[in-house]
């Protein structure tokens, strides 16, 4: 008697202890499932989906449920729980949204556009699938249909600053070649008593696995001479967020430096900010000098806002340059009007030559515009204006006006 009482009160503990656990865990909300799977506890939180809906379908908590089989690479159990929540609701964007994620991890690009195309037939201006659409075309080497995707998505949304840098990337894709021309006429006022100067460049671009690399010729028109230059840009690489510069440049000729090289780090911070830090170094026949340089930039909605520094020790005192650069994007990367303030000289500015150290501690005041323009998906035409003030001596200031045109062929 005592043995069967015994077992008895052991069965009735056992099923209390059951109960209240499953009140511990039906005491759960979808956040509390949401919290446990989002800080890496995907099991518990799967518990607690599953518990959650014993209770009744929640669509939401079904999501929720496949996507943390969908993060620990078990594809098929999200897909039937997924296919279970479009059973209901065949409209249920966040299903899509999961589907797609889902057959683009596991590498089944068609049908993770099949899905993206039914989003998009829901809500033909879904942003999130349009871009999800492009990332997925270019994964599956069709980038000109990616771009066409990013181009549409531009025009809907031209503020969308993320979406004209991956346009910018996709299009290299394609277009991994290009080849530009341009000329630069510098025109003085009677003070200076300076004929015009004239600068004409021939450049090609190449995109490689490792980043761009650039080289250019100049020739330039200054004091009645003529000379030219040969330049080598690189643009390395190094992460996702990070990225550099290199440059050489050699001439014989004595309207430019003899060597010229410079090196800059690139980072994309946070909310769409942009930094770098660097260094130039230009070599003339009697001299050397240093130069450092930093930027910080951000992209606000349809705009671009950078400034950039040049910091140039030397015996006498150091020289400090800056410009402030902004541009108005419309509906392409590269249809933009440009505006730069600037104070002192710039030693990457291609449009003007600095033949020696003392030009470049130049008091001089600057303000330049110009418009870009991309036509017939491979042309590119940029024209510019500027105007320069510089001290000649102490109070006295001479203009200069600068014409700017180059016209770019993408291949």
């Amino acid at each position: 008697m005592c043995n069967t009482l015994f077992i008895k009160l052991n069965i009735l503990l056992g099923i209390i202890l059951t109960v209240g656990l499953a009140c511990k865990t039906n005491a759960q909300t979808y956040e509390d499932a949401r919290k446990l799977a989002f800080n890496g506890d995907r099991v518990q939180a799967r518990q607690a989906c599953k518990v959650i809906l014993a209770s009744g379908f929640n669509s939401d908590v079904a999501i929720l449920l496949g996507r943390t089989y969908a993060w620990d690479g078990k594809y098929d159990s999200t897909r039937l729980i997924l296919n279970e929540v479009l059973a209901q609701n065949a409209q249920n964007m966040e299903a899509l949204d999961a589907f797609t994620d889902v057959e683009y991890w596991s590498g089944n690009y068609t049908k993770a556009i099949e899905y993206c195309d039914l989003a998009l037939k829901i809500d033909p201006s879904s942003e999130s699938f349009m871009y999800k659409k492009a990332k997925i075309l270019r994964s599956n080497n069709k980038s000109g249909e990616a771009s066409a995707i990013l181009e549409t998505f531009i025009r809907l949304n031209p503020a969308n600053s993320e979406a004209r840098k991956k346009l910018s990337e996709y299009r290299l894709d394609l277009l991994k070649n290009a080849i530009k021309l341009s000329y630069t006429l510098d025109y003085f006022n009677e003070k200076f008593n300076r004929d015009p100067w004239q600068i004409a460049s021939l450049s090609y671009r190449r995109k490689t696995k490792m980043g761009s690399i650039l080289a250019r010729a100049n020739l330039a028109s200054k004091f009645g001479d003529n000379g030219i230059q040969y330049e080598l840009d690189a643009y390395p690489k190094i992460s996702e967020n990070n990225y550099g510069y290199l440059n050489y440049g050699f001439s014989q000729s004595s309207l430019f430096p003899k060597n010229r090289m410079g090196v800059e780090w690139y980072h994309n911070f946070p909310k769409s900010f942009e930094g770098s830090l660097g260094m130039r170094l230009l070599f003339f026949g009697s001299s050397d000098v240093g130069i450092y340089t930093a930027t910080l930039g951000k992209y606000m909605g349809n705009y671009w806002i950078s400034m950039r520094t040049f910091i140039t020790p030397g015996t006498t005192g150091t020289s400090v340059s800056g410009f402030l650069l902004m541009r108005r994007y419309f509906s392409d990367p590269e249809d933009y009007l440009g505006l730069r303030l600037g104070y002192g000289v710039s030693p990457d500015d291609n449009r003007r030559l600095i033949d020696s150290n003392q030009e470049l501690k130049l008091k001089t005041w600057s303000l330049r515009t110009d418009f870009n323009h991309i036509f017939k998906h491979q042309w590119v035409l940029n024209t510019g204006v500027s105007w320069g003030s510089e001290e000649l001596q102490h109070g006295t200031f001479a203009d200069d006006y600068t014409f700017d045109i180059s016209i770019s062929r993408l291949f």
